[in-house]
């Protein structure tokens, strides 16, 4: 994992999850440590191919842009 360009960032990719509701569905322990909603989390998310959670400025060679992927 590295820092990303823009366009390549994890934040903009389609295994990037960073919804709440998908958080506590996918970490079922969160709840221990308040919730997803929590201003601590920031802008964090879990990259479902790696299962790590992290900053949405990384970057990974399996990026696959969310935009393509989810159109709208």
């Amino acid at each position: 994992m590295s820092e990303g360009t823009p366009a390549g960032r994890c934040g903009r990719c389609a295994h990037f999850v960073d919804d709440p509701r998908e958080l506590e569905r996918a970490l079922p322990g969160l709840g221990i440590l308040s919730s997803a909603w929590g201003s601590t989390r920031g802008d964090q998310g879990l990259c479902t191919v790696h299962d790590l959670f992290l900053q949405p400025v990384m970057s990974c060679p399996r990026f696959a842009d969310a935009a393509i992927r989810n159109p709208g």
